[in-house]
């Protein structure tokens, strides 16, 4: 019995340290596992961290590429834009020496005789005629919507401003908007282009823009007849093989462009023509409210009428020619009434790719052109050489000749009644002069 008992008790005092260090055991590994599971926690936590500090940078990531997406957009649109915008223009300055030798103060406007050439007017003077610059955007069919602009700088601009007398010769260096038009091509038949604002004109065979005319002076037809530009509408389209213009505008002449519109009614504007390679023609003419054709603005009422024919032929690459008559009948409020007419002729041999010549002869006869009843009636010869120094510089000399048959002595001479009074006491004048033009 003790043997059995004493035997229990080592057991027993065996199993007692056994089953505490088992005890010890599940506490260290229950720490282990708190400890572990507190580091997944913290893990975790930073993994959500990183996650959400990634998102961020992905949403602004997102952002920042929804805006350079947005900026190539509008880079790209700005772009085609630009790409669709033609842009040109040309630098013209000139000297022109009269023979009849005006001096000082009658230098200035002595070249215009009263009326024969207000472009060029200053003799023996250098002058900076046109700095052009124009903008356009065509219409098409794939793009029906456009515009147009074109901006003067230089003594023209100063005649077409109106900006007379301003210390500077018979005109100033100004600025002039030539034309700013918006123009819009319709789907109608064969497409109608419309013009709305402020457009040149659809008469006469010679323009404002220096590089477009064959001579360096504009001759008396154009001066004496033609209007400039017109403010209003204008629709133009093709109509079997012919080409036809119709506009609305505010009055028929506006030289000098003094653009105030004095008549509650307004003028009709239109143009017809057609022809081939070698052939062309246009009808041109306007009709209703005018500012007398006179050279300023008239009181309102003034009627006006203007028929313009041109007939074009080129028959080869280096031979043009062309006829332009205009007749003009003006109802003046004043009382006294214009009717008249002019014929030019004018033509251009290419003698080479750099050098041409050019020969002007013209002819004008106008009623009661001047406010005291008289009538007017003066011829000219104009002849001109040009030559391309190079493909944008061109150099060309001229030589005119201009008589009065009837009218007056309205030519400068070479004296004057006081300071700064010419005296126009000249039946016959002769000028020659030289032109640069630059065109980009």
């Amino acid at each position: 019995m003790k043997r059995g008992w004493r035997m229990g008790l080592m057991a027993l005092s065996l199993v007692v340290p056994v089953g505490a260090a088992a005890a010890d055991d599940v506490e260290a590994q229950l720490k282990s596992m708190q400890d572990r599971m507190s580091q997944l926690e913290d893990r975790l936590e930073a993994t959500t961290d990183q996650l959400e500090s990634a998102n961020d940078k992905l949403s602004a990531q997102q952002t920042l590429i929804e805006r350079v997406e947005f900026d190539q957009k509008a880079s790209s649109g700005l772009a085609g834009f630009l790409d669709s915008v033609e842009i040109g223009g040309w630098l013209a300055g000139s000297y022109f020496y009269n023979f009849n030798d005006p001096d000082g103060r009658a230098l200035a406007g002595a070249n215009t005789g009263g009326f024969a050439y207000p472009f060029r007017p200053d003799a023996n003077s250098f002058s900076l005629d046109q700095f052009w610059l124009w903008l356009e955007r065509p219409v098409s069919e794939e793009n029906r919507a456009g515009f147009r602009v074109d901006l003067a700088y230089g003594k023209d601009a100063g005649l077409l401003s109106g900006d007379f007398g301003a210390g500077d010769g018979l005109s100033g260096n100004d600025f002039e908007l030539y034309q700013a038009y918006i123009q819009y091509l319709a789907p109608v038949g064969e497409g109608v282009t419309f013009q709305f604002g402020k457009f040149a004109t659809l008469i006469g065979a010679e323009v404002v823009q220096s590089p477009d005319n064959f001579n360096i002076t504009r001759g008396h037809v154009y001066n004496l007849f033609q209007p400039i530009t017109h403010s209003g509408i204008l629709a133009s389209t093709g109509v079997a093989g012919l080409d036809v213009s119709f506009g609305f505008v505010n009055e028929t002449r506006s030289f000098p462009a003094a653009d105030i519109d004095l008549n509650t009614d307004k003028a009709i504007l239109w143009s017809i023509g057609g022809g081939g390679d070698a052939f062309s023609w246009s009808f041109n003419g306007a009709h209703g409210s005018s500012d007398s054709g006179l050279g300023f603005d008239a009181p309102a009422g003034d009627k006006e009428t203007i028929l313009d024919l041109i007939l074009s032929f080129s028959p080869t690459e280096n031979f043009t020619t062309y006829i332009n008559a205009d007749y003009i009948q003006t109802e003046n409020s004043r009382g006294t009434d214009i009717d008249g007419y002019g014929v030019a002729w004018a033509g251009r041999l290419a003698l080479n790719e750099k050098t041409g010549v050019s020969l002007r002869a013209e002819y004008v006869d106008i009623d009661d052109f001047f406010a005291r009843g008289s009538d007017l009636s003066v011829w000219g010869l104009t002849t001109t050489v040009d030559y391309k120094l190079t493909d944008d510089l061109m150099v060309r000399g001229e030589i005119r000749y201009d008589d009065i048959s009837d009218g007056g002595d309205l030519f400068v001479d070479n004296n004057s009644f006081g300071v700064g009074v010419a005296d126009f006491d000249k039946q016959e004048q002769l000028t020659a002069g030289v032109e640069v033009i630059y065109t980009f």
